[in-house]
Parts: structure tokens; sequence; C-alpha cells
């Protein structure tokens, strides 16, 4: 019988302080600044935004991520990590088991651990109800017990076991009713999003509790407002329509910007309409993209609709009035007190509750969020994967 290798507390190298609870939890203040901070036995905490923590595993140049820092504790990460490092030292592939791990019980350390969804809720919905109207907080509450009563055994899973097939059989208790479909779709993004990053979306956080951010446009109101433009039947109209289908990118990577009657931006042109794998792609080239990385967006058929007959490579895609004519078309049409920028929320939001994984649609909007050790194995832009996300949103939008 082989000997249990012990591990040793020693080896851990992060800080720690015991809690009011007796827990050893992680403590903040060494920990603000972005970047990987090495614990033992290949475990990582990585940071990246303020109040985005994670853990993450090595082993020899393999990285795997071990989940949110705000879902598992610093034990339960220790604990993995002890399990990886044994079965290495045993002459395993720490890897693979891992991999095994989460197969048979879900992604996460040690397997099905950390808050049920029940208990993320609860968080959730005491950091949300103050930025309700003090009238409407109630009936708020009420809508959520009322809609997740009806999924128990949802509500009782823990965390890392909420993949999309959990989603899924979730949602489907609402098959045929679109609406209600939608809003849980959407609450279940709202619950994990907090869970995984101890923030609230759309909310100002420069502003009171009781205010609440409005420049993004709610993604149900905006099949209306995409009618109202196509009646219109103006190129200012068809521009906006264009940037809605497209994943919203800055006004000025569509149309330009001037300053003092000189382009600081030019407008995109049909030299960047092209074919990708045979498909019509917009590829934006990193000179006219905030990150200065090139942003490939899939066409929809309605946005190819849209551009109508090939122009020469020089011709501006759209012949806007001016480099403030999108704002104002959307003013004049029902869009006051929402940003053309918010239609990037909209979408994110709508694929969030449509089901699709929150790093995909952040990569829908340009906005790659992966951590350097994501990226460090799963390189690309998924652009295939981003096709049909990009019809469908065309499809729920322009009908």
């Amino acid at each position: 019988m082989s000997k249990e290798i012990p591990v040793r507390k020693s080896n851990h190298l992060l800080e720690t302080k015991t809690n009011k609870d007796g827990n050893e939890v992680l403590k903040d203040a060494p920990y603000k600044k972005r970047g990987f901070y090495y614990d033992g036995h290949g475990l990582y905490l990585q940071v990246q935004d303020e109040g985005q923590k994670s853990w993450a595993y090595r082993y020899k140049q393999t990285w795997r991520s071990l989940g949110s820092a705000n879902v598992f504790s610093i034990e339960e990460a220790r604990e993995t990590a002890a399990k990886l490092w044994k079965a290495a030292r045993r002459g395993e592939d720490a890897i693979a088991l891992l991999d095994t791990l989460r197969e048979t019980a879900g992604a996460g350390p040690a397997g099905v651990t950390g808050k049920t969804f029940a208990e993320a809720m609860a968080e959730y919905l005491k950091a949300k109800s103050p930025y309700w109207a003090a009238s409407n907080r109630d009936r708020e509450l009420r809508r959520y017990e009322f809609l997740f009563g009806q999924i128990p055994a949802f509500v009782a899973l823990r965390l890392p076991a909420i993949n999309q097939d959990a989603k899924n059989k979730a949602l489907a208790n609402w098959d045929g009713q679109n609406k209600k479909r939608s809003d849980v779709g959407y609450y279940i993004g709202a619950v994990l999003h907090y869970a995984e990053t101890g923030q609230l979306r759309g909310t100002n956080k420069a502003a009171a509790a009781t205010v609440v951010h409005h420049d993004d446009m709610p993604y149900r109101d905006v099949p209306a407002f995409y009618a109202r433009l196509k009646a219109l039947g103006t190129d200012n109209a068809k521009a906006l329509q264009f940037l809605i289908l497209t994943g919203a990118p800055r006004t000025s990577e569509l149309i330009g910007a001037k300053k003092a009657g000189a382009w600081t931006k030019h407008p995109a042109t049909w030299s960047e309409i092209t074919k990708v794998e045979g498909k019509l792609t917009w590829v934006i080239p990193g000179n006219r993209m905030k990150a200065k990385q090139i942003h490939r967006i899939p066409l929809s058929s309605a946005a190819e609709a849209l551009l109508g007959k090939r122009q020469a490579d020089n011709v501006a895609l759209f012949k806007i009035t001016s480099d403030g004519a999108l704002l104002k078309t959307l003013r004049a049409n029902d869009g006051n007190g929402f940003d053309v920028h918010g239609f990037r929320t909209s979408l994110q939001e709508w694929g969030m509750a449509a089901g699709y994984p929150a790093d995909l649609m952040e990569m829908c909007i340009a906005h790659d969020k992966r951590s350097a050790v994501t990226k460090a194995y799963q390189r690309g832009d998924r652009l295939a994967e981003r096709r049909p996300i990009l019809q469908e949103w065309s499809g729920f939008v322009a009908g």
C-alpha cells in the first residue's frame, strides 16, 4: 500500500485571516492589483478587474480555471490543488484528473461545492433591491419568488453545477411563454454575474443607490424601435439599423468622426466588407478600433440587405448627414434617455437571456475579457460561433 503524501500548510503563500465564523478567508488588501499570485501546489489567485478574482491551477505548461474566488473559498481551492498535487507526485496526469472530476461532478474546486443558486439569488436581491423604486420593490421581490418557485430543482443546484444544460432545462418550464422565459433567463444571468464578480449589471456605480443607469435600451424594446427606423427608410436610419444588428460597434467605427471639419477617424468603407470562409463579414482594421485589434463581425442576412449593392472599395458604407446623425435619429424616434452605444448592452443582455455563454457575448461586442490563462489555451475570435448568434439576434430584432 502506497504511503499517503502529506501536504504541508507551510507551502501556502497567500495571506489569509480568520473571519467571524471561524473560517479561513483571503485578505483583500494585498491582492488588488491585476496579476497572478502563487499560493503553492500549483494554485494561483488571478486578479483581473476590481472585484473579479478567480482560482487557476497550473500543471507543467497547462492552465485550468478552478472557478471564481467569490464562489469558492480559499480552503476549497487549496483542497482541490492538494488533490491534484498528490496525483502529480504519484506520476498521474493532474489535468486529466481535474477534467474527470468536472465531468462527473460539475465545474469548480473539488466537485459541486459552494453556494446554491438560492443563496446566491438572496445575496443578489439584497444588493439589487435598493435600486428599485420603493413603490415597486415588493412587487419585484414577489415576481422572483413566484418565478423561481416554479423551478425548485434548479434553485437548489450549487453554482458550479449550473451549466447550459441546467439552464435550458429550467427555462423549458416556460416554453411557449416567450416573455417569462426571456425574463427568467436574464434573471439567472444577472444572479450568476453578481456571484462571479460581485457587481450588478446596469447600475451606475457613481450614483446613489436609488438611481438606475438607463443608457441601454431594454432588449425587449429593441424590435419595436427597429421597426420605427425601418419605416423611416433614410440613410441615417439604415446606418443605425446596421449598427444595432452588428453588435453596435462604436458609432465612429461605422460613420467616422470629425473635429474642426477634419476626419479624426475615417468611416467604414466597402473595402472592409469581405468574405471569410465564404460568408460575408465586416472586418474592421485595428487602426480604427479602440483596442487597436482587428474586429471581425459576421453579417446576418438582414445586415447584408441594409448594405445594398456592392460599391467601390473607397465608398463609405452609409452616406449619413453628420457625425451626430445616429444619436439624433435615436432621440427623434422615442429613444430619449438611451445612447447608441447602449445597444451593445441590449445585445449582450438578450444573449444572456437566450442562454449564450457570457464570454462569447463579450466577444460579440468586441469586449474580450478572457483572462490571460484562458487566452493561452483558447485562441481565435470564435467567429464561427458568433455568426449564428448575430443571425438569431437579427431575427429577434428585425423579424
